[in-house]
């Protein structure tokens, strides 16, 4: 092949290769997992019921190995005490914050990390909208199994993934 030709290649490709590694090196991938809190008993602020507390072990399981960095959860007893297990399993302390601030500290002071979000029906779509993903899926007020992952580059690409995690806890359905 003719060096005039041959040479240009080269160069390009060693351009292509210093962007794609520029691009990964300072744009890292940030991991959210976002679940609604475990079964719950009646009244204003209730505890977690015997199946919500086996949710929150199930929790704490499904999250053991993804490399959690950060906790966050709602001021509500039910959220703190789904991510217990999970706070204890990985010696993690669970911050406290609302809707808004979750998703301007996971922006701001987050980046490249794995971050695991307890929130509520409500607030869990809330935060995934936040954090970029257009039309979040709605959390019926009986469904505690779902996990959403958000993988989040700093600018661009945001993807979600559905999961359910724990076992079927209802009796109902024995």
């Amino acid at each position: 092949m003719n060096r005039k030709i041959l040479y240009p290649i080269i160069i390009v490709c060693c351009i292509i290769i210093i962007a794609c590694w520029y691009h990964w090196w300072f744009n890292p991938l940030t991991t959210i997992i976002l679940v609604r809190h475990a079964e719950k008993g009646p009244g204003q602020d209730p505890p977690l019921t015997e199946a919500g507390h086996k949710r929150a072990g199930a929790l704490a399981h499904a999250v053991s190995s993804a490399g959690v960095d950060v906790i966050f959860v709602s001021d509500a007893l039910r959220t703190q005490q789904t991510a217990d297990s999970a706070a204890a399993l990985l010696g993690l302390t669970p911050e406290i914050l609302d809707v808004n601030s979750v998703v301007n500290r996971i922006k701001s002071d987050h980046q490249g990390e794995v971050v695991l979000v307890v929130g509520h029906s409500n607030t869990v779509p809330q935060i995934i909208e936040g954090l970029g993903v257009s039309s979040p899926p709605a959390i019926a007020e009986t469904e505690f199994d779902n996990m959403f992952i958000v993988h989040r580059h700093k600018y661009g690409l945001r993807e979600l993934t559905h999961l359910k995690y724990g076992k079927h806890l209802c009796p109902c359905s024995e």
